[in-house]
């Protein structure tokens, strides 16, 4: 085993701090931060719809990643009134490669957040009241391995 390079270990000092990624999409800078809840929603609905070209979903979810921005209310703003004309004017007009889709998507998939979720909803399932617990009275004599025995 060796020490990683000094570029991977800056890649993940990077995601570790939670620092927005930056991608060129047609000779334009985008900062990629955290994806907010809508859109996250939004990018599940797009991908959720049926028959449609793979090439036109692909382009609205990436024309729904670049409208993110930091303030959760101004990307509720820019998906509720940009995105329509934004991906149109990206697939008709931009005629966006799937290459570019790809690098966006990429610089995406690490931005989701979804190990706070994770632990969050592993914490709430524990301190349910509706669970079934027992004491160890009740549970009985465990077998040496640590297997309970079932009768």
């Amino acid at each position: 085993m060796e020490q990683p390079k000094i570029d991977i270990q800056r890649r993940l000092d990077e995601l570790l701090e939670a620092e927005p990624e930056k991608v060129t999409v047609r000779g334009r800078r985008y900062r990629i931060g955290w994806l907010h809840n809508g859109t996250t929603r939004k990018f599940s609905h797009i991908m959720l719809k049926k028959n449609e070209d793979p090439w036109k979903k692909n382009t609205k979810a990436c024309a729904c990643i670049l409208l993110n921005r930091k303030s959760g209310l101004l990307t509720w703003f820019l998906l509720w009134s940009w995105y329509w004309i934004y991906w149109r004017w990206l697939y008709y007009i931009k005629n966006i490669e799937q290459v570019e889709i790809a690098k966006v998507l990429d610089c995406v998939k690490k931005k989701i957040q979804s190990e706070p979720l994770m632990i969050a909803t592993i914490l709430a399932t524990g301190m349910m009241d509706t669970l079934m617990t027992i004491a160890r009275h009740e549970a009985g004599p465990a077998e040496p391995d640590g297997v309970q025995l079932t009768i």
